[in-house]
């Protein structure tokens, strides 16, 4: 190559991407070949290559999309280039946000690093706004695929789950994983991370029938036979140095976890959470819970599981009887407060009847174990969307009532709704606030609660 050829040639570094959900042709050694293809019809030298095999397109969490930004982007030492080679869009990433998309791209430009999508060709500078309208509705288009796969996967794992077959993820404590093939019929137990190769074959839960399975009855028993509560069933258990599950000591939580899965009494259970596309997971009511009875061997009997559930409500009491009153003063109390704080923000009438309604405030007297002090809140399902709840405990002794302020996370709830601490746990102080901080919080849920009714708002005008 002489001098003059070699200044004149372009440089480019190339990004290849290939999940499992694409086909063959999207494969990374042919998105290499029409990289190449194009960088030598184009006098493009390809100076580095980076490649994601099995990686999906979601989000920018993977290790070579990063090194092509970090190490070869935004690095002022890295060696000089003009392109980032790209097969098509989808290959930058099926963002659910396309800003994000424009975003990561917006940063190369602003390096001086043009990106070129190897299948569209090079790009005329006198067709730039066509270029633009083009690639923003491939950026919808790439991120339309995933959730229409999306939603073809969730449906087919809905059908899968009414039939009683698991439709993915680990077995819980004490169960395991069992392969059938296409007649139903048992080929052997799947080992931890192990998947079925083939499409007709199916997965069922069955009892592990070990030690594990052993424990789990030992639990419901001693819940049941002998009335005791989980605090004490975790110290049973830890004093018979019975390692709790994925290993440590037994505790009260790890107990509830066990008495409250409906997976022991053989129920196939199915969406109790929402979590697709990379974003953040939410628990599902439990109206959307699929749910198939009796669909394979349980490790407890319905009426044993049930008769646990009714101690649970017995032990752990919400609320005492004779407080209905003051709950409903409290309540109005409260509204009271957050009336002035809405108006003062100038939300409009309706609006402001709307978030009393639905602010997420609950209440528990404080009741003693061992003369600790304990309190048990639940949430209702509709509470569950916001990141947490005002919880308010009630001391009957005090002249307006109220004795602890606590702001809880939504997502300590148990499957059952409820939440139980003491004042020796550390929940106590990591939930307790007083003084500012409670107005602070309640600010907070608001800005959660405005946000959403202004994207409800949106989306009814169509925007």
């Amino acid at each position: 190559m002489s001098l003059f050829s070699f200044l004149s040639t372009n440089r480019a570094i190339a990004y290849y991407r290939h999940s499992a959900e694409d086909k063959q042709e999207n494969s990374v050694a042919i998105q290499r070949e029409h990289a190449q293809k194009f960088a030598s019809q184009h006098q493009i030298e390809i100076i580095h290559e980076e490649a994601d095999e099995g990686k999906s397109g979601l989000s920018a969490d993977r290790a070579g999309f990063q090194k092509i930004l970090m190490d070869w982007v935004l690095n002022d030492n890295a060696p000089p280039f003009e392109y980032i080679l790209v097969y098509d869009v989808s290959r930058w990433g099926r963002f659910q946000n396309p800003d994000e998309s424009a975003m990561y791209e917006y940063q190369c430009t602003k390096r001086g690093k043009k990106i070129i999508f190897v299948e569209k060709g090079m790009p005329r500078e006198d067709q730039a706004l066509i270029n633009h309208l083009q690639t923003s509705i491939e950026r919808y288009m790439a991120a339309d695929y995933s959730r229409q796969l999306s939603n073809k996967v969730f449906f087919g794992s809905v059908k899968v789950s009414e039939q009683g077959y698991s439709a993915g993820g680990t077995a819980c404590y004490g169960m395991a994983r069992l392969l059938l093939d296409a007649n139903k019929q048992p080929i052997r137990v799947l080992k931890r991370g192990e998947h079925k190769q083939i499409s007709n074959e199916r997965v069922i839960f069955v009892p592990m029938n070990n030690d594990t399975t052993q424990t789990v009855r030992d639990v419901f028993y001693l819940c049941t036979a002998e009335s005791k509560n989980p605090d004490e069933i975790a110290e049973i258990l830890n004093e018979k140095n019975i390692p709790a599950p994925h290993g440590g000591s037994w505790d009260r939580y790890k107990i509830l976890r066990i008495l409250s899965n409906e997976t022991y009494m053989g129920s196939r259970v199915y969406n109790k959470t929402w979590s697709r596309l990379k974003q953040k997971s939410r628990r599902n009511p439990r109206s959307e819970w699929v749910v198939r009875p009796n669909a394979f061997e349980a490790i407890v009997s319905k009426e044993i599981f049930e008769k646990s559930q009714q101690f649970l409500q017995d032990y752990f009491p919400v609320r005492q009887k004779g407080i209905s009153f003051i709950t409903s003063k409290l309540r109005h109390v409260i509204r009271k407060d957050l009336r002035s704080l809405l108006t003062k923000r100038g939300i409009d009438e309706d609006k402001i009847s709307m978030m009393l309604r639905n602010f997420p405030v609950v209440f528990s007297t404080k009741f003693f174990r061992n003369d600790v002090p304990h309190w048990c809140f639940s949430v209702t399902e509709k509470m569950r969307n916001y990141e947490s709840v005002l919880a308010v405990s009630i001391d009957l002794n005090k002249e307006n009532y109220i004795d602890d302020v606590f702001c809880i996370p939504t997502n300590q709830f148990w499957l059952s709704n409820f939440l139980v601490f003491s004042q020796q746990d550390e929940q106590y102080s990591d939930f307790l606030i007083s003084g500012k901080t409670i107005e602070e919080k309640v600010q907070q849920i608001i800005d959660e609660m405005d946000y959403e009714l202004r994207g409800a708002e949106l989306i009814h005008n169509g925007k």
